[in-house]
C-alpha cells in the first residue's frame, strides 16, 4: 500500500469517527496514536526482557543451590572456593585484583576468599617482579588436585539444571546469549564502581551506535 493510500484510509477512518475536525486535528490525532505504539512496544519489551531476565535468573538461582551441596562434597573451604580456583585455572598466575575483577566479585570478598584459600595451601604467593608491593598467585598441587575432583560435581549440578534438554537447544542458547556475555564483561570491570546512571548511559550509548 502506498503512503498516499494510507494516509488518505487514515483520514477516512479518522473522519468516520470524529466527524467535522480539521488537519490539524487529524495530524495531531495521528502523533498521539504513534506515540501510543510506540509506549505499548517499548512496554511490550520491557516485559519480554522483564519475563527473560527472570527465567535466567531462576535458572541460576536453581543451579546455585544445587551447586553449594555439590561443593559440600570436595572439602573445599566454601563454594565460592570453586570458583576462585577455577577462575586462577584459566588465567594462569596472576595479580589478586585480576581474579577478583574476572569473577565480578566486591574488592573484600574476593581478598577474603584468596586468603582462605592462601592459608589452606590451595594457592601459592609471590611478590610481582614487576611490582613488589604486588601479589601474583597460582594454584598449588593441592589445588590442582582439589579442583579436578570439584569438577565432576559442578558438572553433575549442571546436568541437573539440563536434564532432558536437547544437546542442539542447549547449542542455539549460548549461541544467542554469547554476544550479550561477552559484550557486558567486557564493560562489567570499568562500570563496576560507577552510578547506576552512568552504566546506563554508557551502555545504552553503545547500543544504540551498533550497527
Amino acid at each position: 500500500m502506498s503512503k498516499i493510500v494510507e494516509l488518505v484510509t487514515a483520514w477516512a477512518e479518522f473522519d468516520q469517527q470524529y466527524p467535522n475536525q480539521s488537519v490539524e486535528q487529524f495530524c495531531q490525532y495521528q502523533l498521539a496514536q504513534q506515540k501510543a505504539t510506540e509506549a505499548e512496544s517499548n512496554y511490550d519489551r520491557q516485559q519480554q526482557i522483564g519475563g527473560l531476565l527472570k527465567i535466567l535468573g531462576r535458572i541460576t538461582s536453581a543451579f546455585a543451590l544445587y551447586h553449594r551441596a555439590a561443593m559440600a562434597k570436595t572439602g573445599l573451604p566454601t563454594a565460592e572456593s570453586f570458583y576462585y580456583l577455577n577462575g586462577l585455572r584459566y588465567l594462569g598466575e596472576v595479580r589478586k585484583t585480576e581474579l577478583i575483577q574476572y569473577l565480578f566479585a566486591e574488592y573484600t570478598t574476593g581478598m577474603e576468599a584468596i586468603s582462605r584459600l592462601h592459608e589452606e595451601d590451595y594457592i601459592v604467593e609471590r611478590a610481582d617482579p614487576a611490582d613488589k608491593r604486588a601479589k601474583l598467585i597460582s594454584l598449588t598441587e593441592k589445588g590442582i588436585q582439589a579442583l579436578s575432583a570439584s569438577y565432576q560435581y559442578s558438572s553433575k549440578a549442571g546436568e541437573m539444571i539440563f536434564n532432558g534438554v536437547n544437546t542442539e537447544i542447549i547449542n542455539l542458547c549460548q549461541a544467542l546469549l554469547a554476544p550479550i556475555e561477552e559484550r557486558n564483561t567486557q564493560e562489567v570491570a570499568s562500570l563496576k564502581t560507577k552510578d547506576f546512571d552512568v552504566m546506563y548511559a554508557r551502555l545504552m550509548k553503545e547500543s544504540t551506535n551498533q550497527p
